[in-house]
């Protein structure tokens, strides 16, 4: 029988559809000899002008205006602005799909989805388009593409909203959240501590800003010059240059004032291995978006959300206190309260949510195999 093609798609952002997509091809390429499958990959820039510039921008310095622009996004005009702004990627979607000649493309970009309903009309292709929605609880309306074969969505929350946008239940797929497989091995704490050079049982602390960095860094660096317990940071600033810099500044006023050996910090800018770095840490502080908490979880490790993304990810907010997964500490006096308090009594923090943790990080495991189990029901 011959072999069924799927490509799993994405934009070249280093944001959270990459990091989804990537889960999502990997488990799928590891299973695909023993279910007759041909697995391919392609990240494919969209053409979106000044978008992606004022996003970063915003995510990184003014992050709760957002919301402005989130709710405009959901108005019908923005829809269709959408729907045009999409076309433009028509062209480069075509030559790879004539490159591969998939049944089934996985899209894991909302921009390329749209312009996949287009191809699929255009080139009067048979194959089956699947669309991740790729945010948990404040999903906006342009997630929603009406022409796709399916919606695979992270929960019980997620169908209801998908639902109310007109998108059938049988068009819908629930799985949970889909993180990389090695974010849930167990690596050795000690001696991942010992590769960053923390050689001693204090606390660490890793805070990090997603893969577009956060300036809510400024209202935490302060507060390090007057901790008196020992104590280790690592800090991820993910594609942030500004941030990497204000941190090394950090650094050495602490060496100067002689208390680097009281507050040791581990500045690292883009990580590649996130869960050996993650398991060495005790607890995340972090922008409380949907991947980077999911990735935490998954090494469950609780996170304390030190900014969000206004409008897009609200919702994460309301996820991290109802399913119990951590704490919410976005003003500043806040954050240096909370820091305080974790300090005098680690390990009360760290056991906290530790079993709603691990009940989540448990059903996230499983979304990829409710995706496989799917595909052999639609292509094998």
């Amino acid at each position: 029988m011959e072999k069924k093609r799927i490509l799993v798609l994405t934009d070249t952002m280093p944001w959270g559809h990459r990091s989804i997509a990537k889960a999502i091809y990997n488990y799928l390429k590891l299973n695909e000899k023993n279910n007759n499958l041909e697995i391919h990959y392609a990240e494919i820039k969209a053409e979106t002008g000044v978008g992606n510039d004022v996003y970063t921008f915003l995510c990184r310095y003014m992050p709760l205006s957002h919301r402005i622009f989130h709710k405009l996004a959901a108005t019908r005009i923005s829809v269709e602005i959408m729907q045009e702004l999409s076309k433009k990627n028509v062209p480069k979607l075509e030559k790879e799909i004539r490159k591969i000649k998939p049944d089934l493309i996985i899209s894991c970009y909302f921009l390329h989805s749209w312009a996949l309903v287009d191809c699929k009309k255009k080139m009067g292709k048979s194959f089956k388009l699947w669309t991740v929605v790729t945010d948990p609880w404040s999903i906006n309306p342009i997630s929603f593409i009406k022409g796709c074969d399916l919606h695979i969505v992270y929960d019980d929350v997620s169908e209801k909203m998908t639902r109310k946008y007109g998108i059938k239940k049988e068009k819908i797929l629930k799985t949970g959240w889909w993180v990389r497989n090695e974010m849930y091995l167990e690596h050795n704490k000690e001696e991942s501590r010992k590769k960053m050079g923390i050689c001693d049982n204090r606390p660490v602390i890793f805070v990090g800003g997603g893969s577009l960095g956060t300036n809510s860094l400024v209202s935490l660096l302060p507060s390090l010059l007057f901790i008196k317990k020992k104590v280790a940071f690592i800090i991820n600033t993910g594609t942030d240059k500004l941030a990497y810099k204000m941190v090394e500044r950090y650094v050495k006023i602490l060496s100067k004032l002689n208390k680097d050996k009281i507050v040791y910090i581990k500045n690292m800018g883009w990580i590649d291995n996130m869960a050996e770095v993650l398991g060495a840490a005790d607890i995340v502080f972090g922008k409380a978006g949907p991947n980077f908490l999911f990735d935490s979880i998954a090494c469950q490790k609780p996170f304390v959300a030190i900014t969000h993304i206004g409008g897009q990810e609200d919702g994460n907010i309301d996820l991290i206190k109802k399913k119990e997964l951590g704490w919410i500490r976005e003003r500043s006096n806040n954050l240096i309260n909370f820091l305080h308090k974790y300090l005098s009594n680690p390990k009360y923090f760290e056991n906290k949510f530790k079993e709603t943790i691990k009940k989540e990080a448990l059903n996230n495991q499983k979304s990829l195999g409710i995706i496989l189990k799917k595909v052999k029901e639609e292509l094998i």
